[in-house]
């Protein structure tokens, strides 16, 4: 058969007729193709936001990586010298300071944390902090007890140090 005689025939136009005239599963299609569409985006958000995370954690690793530091206790005064021994800057955060006990195994005797504020370690370079003036009500002097001095930076690097009486 010829296709202008396929073509011509009534039975083929009214099949090609129901099939262009039938709408049935039109919104199951629609529906389906905005719901990946709506996944694609979500998605590529979920990544955008772990590839971010992941650079800014890798930063932050780095710089805690470039910023060791070294804690001696001066005596006189009293004061801790903080040394940067990396190539960053780093910014100290906290001083923790337990007192021990002198005779074996007793429980420590105090436990005192300072927040140490604006306190900007330059690589390479040292600064004190005195021990008198971390808190303006307390005056501490760590002569004749065995004290641990513990110095923490704004990444987490931490650096300890002790006094014996």
């Amino acid at each position: 058969m010829k296709l202008n005689t396929l073509l011509h025939n009534d039975e083929v136009k009214r099949m090609l007729k129901r099939l262009l005239n039938n709408r049935k599963g039109t919104a199951e299609i629609i529906g389906s193709v905005l719901f990946i569409i709506i996944l694609l985006f979500f998605f590529t958000n979920v990544y955008l936001w772990h590839d971010s995370a992941t650079k800014e954690m890798n930063d932050i690793y780095a710089e805690k990586m470039n910023s060791p530091i070294d804690v001696v206790l001066m005596t006189n005064p009293y004061a801790l010298n903080v040394t940067n021994k990396g190539g960053v800057e780093t910014t100290l955060s906290m001083l923790w300071v337990t007192e021990k006990s002198t005779t074996p195994n007793q429980p420590d005797l105090r436990h005192l944390n300072y927040t140490i504020t604006n306190k900007i370690v330059p690589a390479g370079s040292s600064v004190n902090v005195t021990l008198t003036g971390i808190n303006p009500n307390v005056l501490y002097d760590p002569s004749g007890k065995y004290v641990t001095f513990k110095v923490v930076t704004t990444v987490g690097n931490s650096a300890a140090c002790s006094s014996s009486p």
